[in-house]
């Protein structure tokens, strides 16, 4: 089973559910590995007890860039119009790339009447297989400082995920997704089997839940929602699921044994069982796996 945890919107606390969802099914349910599809900043297996051991590493080259053969440019300097990116400039007459702002599309390559520009692959980022201090098994989409493509990483990065797991017996994959309604995101979401959404009772939060609720239905997926820190606005909180058109799983109370075990990079339910917010994390698991 393929769970995803998202939330719409940074800062609600979807790493905090991914990464005790894992640790929980992992531990007391059946062996699960997560999945970090938030490759801009991958941070579930520092949740998880941190990095012990890299298990496999592979380089993933999905982004392209242009190369122009100076040396044989007419200097029709068509490419510098076509280009959408304003990723060429002109200098000593002759056009130059510039890297940073090229997207690789290939425009410049077909129009080019010299033939002398090339489409080169680039390194997009790399999937990391890695088993943390808590025994847990996290793969990871680690995209390339400056890189795009991030839809094809977290693709790539859900196959391997898939064939680890498979490997090794797990029943369940959790994956930590992207914030947004993004590329990314659409790639981490496409056929899974459950969609957590991580929703907090404030306006800008429940604003980019509705976006994500409204993308995942596209998909044919009906979400779920936990409201994480209720008591921020109570009121607002038992609104969420009529606002969303959602079923609300549960609600977390605001807990700063949270912040204490995010500082020793754990998870509440490890390490701190019996705090508030672990009772609420565990009845909600419990009935929504």
């Amino acid at each position: 089973m393929e769970i995803a945890v998202a939330s719409g919107k940074g800062g609600t606390g979807k790493t905090f559910v991914s990464s005790n969802l894992l640790y929980y099914l992992d531990r007391f349910v059946s062996r699960s590995v997560g999945v970090d599809a938030d490759a801009e900043a991958p941070d579930l297996a520092i949740a998880c007890g941190g990095s012990k051991r890299v298990v496999r590493e592979e380089a993933i080259y999905e982004s392209y860039k242009a190369r122009i053969d100076r040396s044989r440019c007419v200097k029709c300097l068509r490419c510098v119009e076509v280009c959408a990116f304003s990723a060429i400039e002109v200098e000593d007459s002759l056009p130059r790339v510039d890297e940073v702002l090229c997207e690789g599309c290939g425009a410049c390559a077909f129009v080019c009447p010299a033939r002398c520009i090339e489409i080169y692959s680039v390194l997009t980022g790399r999937i990391r297989v890695e088993e943390t201090r808590l025994g847990i098994t996290v793969v990871s989409a680690d995209l390339e400082v400056g890189a795009r493509s991030t839809g094809h990483l977290v693709y790539r990065c859900r196959e391997v995920a898939s064939e680890v797991a498979r490997s090794a017996g797990a029943r369940h994959l959790v994956i930590d997704v992207a914030a947004g309604i993004g590329c990314a995101v659409v790639s981490a979401i496409a056929s899974v089997d459950k969609l957590i959404v991580v929703v907090e009772p404030l306006p800008p939060s429940i604003a980019g839940a509705r976006r994500l609720v409204e993308l995942a239905r596209r998909f044919g997926i009906e979400p779920i929602a936990i409201v994480n820190k209720f008591d921020l606005d109570p009121s607002l909180a038992r609104r969420v699921g009529d606002e969303l058109g959602v079923e609300v799983a549960g609600y977390v109370p605001f807990d700063p044994l949270v912040f204490e075990s995010y500082a020793r990079m754990e998870p509440v339910l490890h390490r701190y069982p019996d705090s508030p917010s672990s009772r609420a994390l565990r009845e909600i698991f419990s009935s929504v796996v």
